[in-house]
């Protein structure tokens, strides 16, 4: 882990963090594509964020603020780097920085069938919440 550096996304790695996301299983949605991402950083820049192996990008996560709570999309490791500590760093920063902002909570949506993220979550002090339904509704 000492090697990994954990900084703030550039649109320059956009290519590297798509392909980081298809490597490790994320469903890529229509939020995911270079204009979406572009907007993410008008937002809140500060709260996307990569782990580097030198050039390599090997990990992300994404904050989202609403000014009341926190949410985590996107958390992905390389899956030949999976195992080393980098997603608990890239969460524990995400973390930093959203109590900085005045978060008082921090959530995350994981699919069911996610077993490891479900795990991994509960090993960093999260709590499932049985009794919340995530909704949506596509707007274009």
């Amino acid at each position: 882990m000492s090697t990994v550096q954990i900084q703030e996304f550039d649109i320059r790695d956009y290519e590297a963090i798509v392909s980081l996301w298809t490597e490790a299983g994320l469903v890529l949605r229509p939020g995911d594509e270079l204009e979406s991402v572009r907007l993410k950083l008008q937002r809140d820049a500060d709260l996307f964020l990569v782990a580097k192996k030198g050039n390599e990008v090997v990990g992300s996560v994404i904050g989202g603020w609403d000014g009341r709570r926190g949410w985590i999309y996107h958390l992905a490791v390389r899956p030949s780097h999976q195992r080393q500590g980098i997603a608990k760093a890239l969460i524990r920063e995400l973390e930093l920085r959203m109590a900085a902002k005045g978060a008082k909570r921090l959530n995350a949506q994981v699919y069911e069938s996610n077993i490891a993220s479900l795990q991994f979550f509960k090993a960093c002090g999260y709590e499932l919440r049985p009794n919340l339904v995530m909704i949506g509704k596509a707007l274009s």
